[in-house]
């Protein structure tokens, strides 16, 4: 006979990361577009534009209206999740004039706390999806442990 030993059920597979498409904006679905897809505790966002909740455009010409309203945007979809600009780890944006973007690029410490910038690239493209967007704003965000709602959150 054989040592004895515990007999223990093999754990459990871990659940299956099931994306969850985020689509925030009426003009979305019909475009075939997805603002975000979450993945367990991490939001990947895309291409957050410059445009109000009917999707037009805002600020035309203006890189700094631009950068506030791709900005405003990105917290409308952390929001839902309990997350804030300090749950952003990555950002890549994409601007048509870097110089301009350059001029305003201070702006973004309204959102972000100069000590706790996210990793961030900065490109400048040729156009963008909608030739009047001067700026779109990609990122990656952690979410908070705890969800909004439950027990002990505000």
């Amino acid at each position: 006979m054989l040592g004895a030993t515990a007999c223990t059920d093999p754990p459990a597979p871990p659940p299956p990361r099931i994306p969850e498409r985020l689509q925030l904006n009426a003009f979305e679905a019909p475009f075939g577009y997805s603002q975000a897809v979450k993945v367990d505790r991490t939001v990947y966002v895309s291409n957050t534009m410059p445009v109000d909740r009917q999707g037009r455009l805002v600020a035309p010409g203006d890189m700094g209206a631009q950068l506030e309203a791709v900005y405003a945007n990105l917290a409308l979809t952390l929001e839902p999740h309990g997350a804030g600009y300090e749950h952003v780890v990555m950002e890549r944006i994409y601007v048509t004039d870097m110089d301009a973007f350059l001029a305003v690029s201070d702006s973004r410490f309204k959102y972000h706390a100069r000590g706790r910038l996210p990793a961030t690239t900065i490109v400048e493209v040729r156009r963008l999806i909608d030739p009047g967007f001067l700026i779109a704003i990609d990122a990656v965000v952690e979410l908070p442990s705890v969800e909004p709602g439950a027990p002990g959150t505000r």
